[in-house]
């Protein structure tokens, strides 16, 4: 027997289908509710419980045919109702607020403790959505040029990345946390099989209600960001700004690409501190890589290869805490100096030799749902290795 959530989901459904003289698209409802494709796609779906508020935007929407009359699909406004079009808004909410009611007192009955896999970490039994943030590749990194771009001379991988109405675009290519996407996602669908989940960069981001839900964040936001477009920027700002951890990424200089170290604020006991009047100092942190003193080395001793310095062993963040735009969403970031570190990072949680035992780490010594830690990843001959965060030497700080 249908749940009281998949109920309303299917009345929601048909609501948009058939109530109106002519049926409206997913995309056209989220315009005029002023609300993403995910969020409408999850209430339809059964897997989330949309907000009062929302449900009474849905009966004032098609309360009136006139909400997808004469070509538009718009909000008439309140003031413009006719009286049995009031009517029929109270009468619709009250009957999608009783099956809202009737669905958040099913949900509130004891859900499995564990995910399929048996993981709790990356396991989200509550039926909000999972947003996965990626970093965008610069034009810079890509290797983009104006000029090539407009005479067709670019190579075609950044073609393929740079430009969408190329028949061969593939969006992941300018994706540089594309390998930790991977992992991340594969994990998800078999820790949460019915999980209602999407994924984008950084750039692609415009409206905080994009963000509502559990959001996953790899690398990338940083006060010294990828460039983004001006709507993106001030969005994913507020949520960086929202983040509570005392570690900062810090680059050496503009276009210094591998000079960066993280910085961790102490008070004057030495512990972290996220209040800039206790900070007494700076805790400096840096990636190892390999030293030579034969054959190509960079300004600071690094052995070179192929051009580039030979990374031995990554950093990065890992912090869960709340969702600042969803009451009971949480955010967890995995924050790698370089995409090393972030893949290397996720891996603590998706490897199945180790992620029961970084598990029963986490659980024994720091608050689930808000903590954040510094690790090192280790790198052999190319490969990123699987931080085991019992040893001591993994975890370099914490909260």
């Amino acid at each position: 027997m249908d749940g009281a959530g998949t109920r309303l989901g299917t009345k929601l459904r048909r609501l948009r289908q058939q109530a109106l003289d002519r049926p409206v698209t997913q995309r056209q409802l989220c315009g005029a509710l002023g609300v993403s494709g995910a969020l409408v796609g999850s209430w339809e779906s059964g897997a989330a419980i949309p907000p009062e508020e929302r449900l009474r935007s849905y009966a004032h929407f098609f309360c009136t045919a006139r909400s997808a009359s004469e070509g538009a699909i718009r909000m008439i406004p309140v003031e413009e109702l006719a009286p049995e079009e009031r009517q029929r808004r109270v009468r619709l909410f009250d009957e999608l607020n009783e099956l809202r009611e009737e669905a958040i007192e099913e949900t509130a009955r004891p859900v499995p403790a564990f995910g399929a896999l048996g993981g709790r970490f990356l396991y989200y039994g509550d039926g909000l959505p999972v947003t996965i943030l990626c970093t965008p590749l610069s034009s810079r990194q890509l290797g983009f040029d104006e000029a090539a771009a407009a005479d067709g001379s670019l190579p075609p991988a950044v073609q393929y990345a740079t430009n969408p109405a190329h028949p061969n675009h593939v969006r992941n290519l300018a994706n540089a946390d594309v390998d930790a996407l991977i992992e991340l996602v594969g994990h998800l669908r078999a820790e949460n099989p019915v999980l209602p989940l999407r994924w984008f960069t950084y750039d692609r981001v415009t409206s905080a209600d994009q963000l509502a839900g559990h959001l996953v964040l790899f690398g990338g936001i940083d006060e010294q960001s990828t460039e983004l477009p001006s709507g993106s920027t001030e969005v994913v700002r507020q949520l960086r700004d929202r983040l509570p951890a005392p570690v900062r990424l810090v680059w050496d200089g503009e276009g210094q690409e591998f000079d960066a170290e993280f910085v961790v604020a102490v008070d004057e006991n030495g512990d972290p501190t996220t209040d800039p009047g206790r900070v007494q100092a700076v805790e400096s942190y840096r990636p190892d890589f390999l030293m030579g003193e034969q054959g190509a080395v960079d300004e600071r001793g690094r052995l070179l290869v192929a051009g580039a310095p030979h990374l031995v062993s990554d950093l990065a963040l890992i912090q869960r805490t709340h969702n600042p735009f969803t009451p009971d969403g949480t955010v967890t970031r995995f924050g790698g100096m370089f995409s090393r570190g972030t893949y290397g990072a996720l891996r603590a949680f998706t490897d199945p030799r180790l992620r029961s035992r970084n598990e029963r780490r986490l659980e024994a010594g720091l608050d689930e749902r808000n903590f954040w830690m510094l690790i090192q990843v280790p790198i052999i001959a190319g490969t990123v290795m699987t931080p085991d965060l019992d040893r001591s030497s993994t975890v370099l700080r914490s909260s």
